[in-house]
């Protein structure tokens, strides 16, 4: 498990805070194939499927923010 410190601004790290994998863009992006394939899976039920894609969708629409995000904060410390 990988440990990351947080920063209170100051430049000095407040804890050390365990993340799991759970919060990884790569588990996001995981989700999201999983739940389009179930949609692109003719062997579940129309309402499996409806529920899949939203799914998948969401998933996609998260991993764009976290990505989004994580690149801006690249950014914004390379600027400092």
């Amino acid at each position: 498990m990988r440990h990351w410190r947080l920063d209170d601004g100051t430049g000095a790290g407040v804890a050390d805070k365990k993340r799991s994998y759970l919060d990884t863009p790569g588990y996001t992006a995981f989700l999201g194939v999983v739940a389009l394939w179930a949609a692109a899976s003719s062997g579940n039920e129309p309402y499996v499927r409806v529920l899949a894609g939203v799914s998948a969708a969401a998933a996609a629409l998260h991993l764009g923010f976290v990505l989004f995000r994580r690149a801006r904060d690249r950014r914004s410390a390379a600027g400092r």
